[in-house]
């Protein structure tokens, strides 16, 4: 006959190894629950990441890391700086840089934040940053190349990094365009048609055509400079080096052109560092820049 008694206290043995039910014999066979006189910190009840991704070319990213917030018994986090390895431009490459795990009994401490900083990544610009939100709600900074999430034992969060390659440029002259670029001009620059921008390119001190300026010579070819330098660009002002966007920005605001009677009035505006200007922008137009070298003519 089977022992029902010894039967019982077996299917138990398990649930009793963990705190949760105890067996206890007696002379009536029956069995009994016990609840644990401690927490079970073996018992995990719950547990989530934060995971950082890369979207970009192929190669190796560099990201900085700073933990905030109460830290918990569960708490896992990486070294700093952590790398990651894009192996396929189509696929995002993701690893976990944090995780937080809660156990039974154990104290539920306020979210944790990881603050995620992208290295500078030579031939890439960094164009997006995806996140989603976790235990808080997540914040981004793409000028500043930074992500905030928010994790805890019941909500993870991911910040995928997008980077693309930079398209290399490259760069004509003032006299590329004179001489042989008038079919590429493009149709408007501060505002000029291509035919009155040709008139700029084609105009020197000895032979002005329809085109004045005031304030000397090198006015002309300021102005010509900044023609040039915003065709290299294809219109797109804000599109090169920060030096070079600043310097079409002052140009532009350095001087005044109006239009009339087919001809074009070039005023320079008191207090332009013309030199200054012409030393930037002639730079970038001959190709001396790191990523727009001189196209070939």
């Amino acid at each position: 006959m089977t022992n029902l008694k010894l039967s019982s206290c077996y299917a138990l043995a398990s649930a009793a190894m963990l705190g949760i039910a105890a067996c206890a014999g007696g002379t009536d066979g029956s069995s009994r629950f016990a609840s644990p006189t401690s927490p079970g910190f073996d018992v995990v009840v719950g547990a989530q990441t934060a995971q950082l991704c890369k979207s970009g070319p192929v190669g190796t990213y560099n990201f900085d890391l700073v933990y905030g917030g109460t830290t918990n018994t569960g708490d896992a986090t990486v070294s700093t700086p952590v790398a990651v390895q894009v192996t396929d431009a189509n696929t995002p490459a993701c690893t976990t840089v944090f995780t937080r795990t809660q156990y039974a009994g154990g104290q539920v401490d306020p979210a944790r934040s990881v603050q995620i900083t992208e290295q500078a990544a030579a031939g890439t610009t960094l164009t997006n940053i995806i996140t989603t939100d976790g235990a808080a709600p997540s914040t981004s900074n793409i000028a500043g190349r930074t992500a905030t999430v928010y994790v805890n034992a019941f909500h993870s969060a991911t910040a995928t990094f997008v980077n693309e390659a930079v398209v290399e440029s490259c760069t004509y002259t003032k006299g590329w365009y004179r001489n042989n670029g008038s079919n590429t001009i493009i149709a408007l620059a501060d505002g000029l048609t291509k035919s009155q921008q040709q008139q700029v390119f084609n105009a020197t001190p000895g032979q002005p055509g329809n085109v004045t300026w005031t304030g000397g010579n090198n006015t002309l070819n300021l102005y010509q400079q900044l023609l040039a330098a915003i065709n290299n660009l294809g219109g797109n002002e804000t599109g090169g080096p920060a030096a070079v966007d600043a310097a079409i920005a002052a140009a532009k605001a350095g001087t005044t052109v109006t239009t009339n009677n087919g001809g074009v009035q070039i005023t320079l505006v008191a207090g332009t560092d013309v030199s200054g200007l012409i030393n930037t922008l002639s730079a970038f137009n001959e190709g001396s820049l790191t990523g727009f070298p001189h196209c070939a003519d």
